[in-house]
């Protein structure tokens, strides 16, 4: 009996999963289909897709120039923003132009000391590439251009109506306080070998700038207005290398060697005279004590290479080491952080110890200085000196120093300038002027018209080496 009623229940059984079993495998069947049905219209929509970029590629490699088609992959082209204004509607952009027919005052060079990947290479050698087939297309078809930059600019920018949430510390907070904190870089990436290498920032910039400029006048002997006979050389070295961390500490050192040259037909005793001559040493270290301003501890030095003489005359007016001026300061230094590279430093320095040392035996150059008897001469005062470097254009440049020192007993004061207009990377012209005034002379060496001022100017052209 036992045994027929469970037969009768596992055929009853049975009979009632039938059904649902059957739907199950009706579901089945119907779920493999809608997958590979879906799988189809994935692979169709990806040859579609395909062929979409495929198109794309080639209308953009149909509008590139054969010279950058050549030198560039088509894969490097895919989906290229800057192809736009080639094959998007006919725009007339009055900046093309304006930068083909224009002038570049870029020189050579400029760019130098920024590193240009290969990409941004690419980037500026198609943007020149599709100005000069935008502008030909103006000249050629100015009727496929139905749109301008004005039309442009007076559209309206549809703005997101989308409410902007704010974000409150208390928020950030929750989110932090939920983020596990990360004790262990392999707790991220479990059993990963890492390979950290971690180098030092090198705070150090360094320059090297060499100058060889070169003139000469000749006269024949019958020129109905005269003249004198003249070759002119000057040579200038300048090294600097500076120091700054970014947060306290800067520290400025340059070196500054000129030596210039001049022949005078006029001049029967030389053969040659010195233009100009200068060994220039600076170094001045800062730390800063608020924003732009730093407490300062400068020393420079400056004496010349040769002898200098007057025309036709045998004396020795200064020679090396004869003088030389050294000068230990203590102040504080104003260095605003300006743009286009332009640079400015104004140096207060109230505690000034300068030294003048003659290492000759030449009784004119103690007398030019007032320091008969004397080789050794020592003063307590306070000095100010203005360093301003300006970019007034791409390609000229004007750079300036004013030195100010006082002994409370007399005055040394210089103003340089040096204004430089460079044609190309190589060749550049210089316009040096001097004004110096020094009332701690000889008193033979006051003029009558300019008093103890003194002034010196050059122009020269030649030849510029930067790296």
């Amino acid at each position: 009996m036992n045994k027929t009623f469970f037969s009768l229940s596992i055929a009853f059984c049975c009979a009632s999963l039938a059904p649902c079993l059957s739907h199950a495998q009706t579901s089945y069947r119907q779920l493999q289909a809608l997958r590979k049905q879906r799988q189809k219209a994935v692979a169709q929509y990806g040859q579609s897709a395909t062929g979409i970029v495929s198109r794309y590629r080639n209308s953009l490699a149909a509008s590139v120039p054969h010279g950058v088609a050549d030198a560039v992959s088509l894969d490097s082209m895919t989906l290229s923003p800057y192809m736009f204004p080639v094959i998007g509607p006919g725009v007339y952009y009055k900046s093309v132009t304006a930068d083909v027919f224009g002038l570049d005052y870029r020189m050579p060079g400029d760019d130098a000391a920024t590193a240009v990947s290969p990409a941004m290479a690419y980037r500026e050698m198609m943007g020149d590439n599709i100005q000069h087939a935008l502008s030909g297309a103006y000249a050629a078809s100015p009727w496929l251009f139905s749109y301008n930059d004005d039309m442009i600019d007076r559209e309206e920018v549809i703005e997101d109506t989308k409410p902007v949430t704010e974000v409150k510390p208390e928020d950030l907070d929750k989110m932090y306080s939920k983020v596990d904190e990360i004790t262990d870089v392999k707790d991220v990436v479990s059993d990963m070998t890492i390979d950290l290498k971690i180098e030092k920032p090198n705070f150090w910039s360094t320059k090297c700038e060499f100058n060889f400029k070169f003139s000469q006048n000749y006269f024949s002997e019958q020129w109905y207005k005269g003249g004198n006979n003249n070759v002119n050389l000057f040579t200038n070295l300048i090294l600097e290398a500076n120091y700054n961390d970014q947060k306290a500490i800067q520290w400025d050192n340059k070196l500054d060697m000129r030596l210039g040259f001049i022949t005078a037909s006029s001049d029967s005793i030389h053969n040659f005279l010195t233009s100009d001559d200068r060994i220039y040493l600076f170094s001045k270290l800062g730390v800063r004590a608020v924003e732009n301003w730093y407490y300062t501890l400068s020393t420079e030095a400056k004496t010349q290479f040769l002898p200098g003489y007057r025309s036709n005359d045998r004396n020795t007016y200064s020679d090396f080491l004869a003088p030389l001026d050294a000068y230990v300061a203590i102040g504080i230094d104003f260095k605003p952080k300006l743009k286009n590279g332009n640079s400015l430093s104004a140096v207060l320095q109230p505690l000034t110890y300068k030294i003048r040392y003659i290492g000759a035996e030449d009784e004119t150059i103690h007398a030019s200085y007032n320091m008969r008897d004397k080789d050794f001469q020592q003063d307590f005062g306070s000095k100010v000196e203005v360093n301003a470097f300006v970019n007034v254009m791409k390609n000229f440049t004007w750079r300036s120093r004013l030195f100010f020192f006082t002994s409370y007993e007399y005055v040394e004061s210089e103003w340089e300038n040096n204004f430089s207009f460079s044609f190309n990377k190589y060749i550049k012209a210089d316009l040096y002027t001097t004004w110096r005034f020094d009332d701690n002379r000889n008193k033979k060496y006051y003029d009558s018209t300019l008093g103890y001022f003194q002034f010196k100017e050059t122009f020269m052209l030649g030849l510029t080496y930067s790296f």
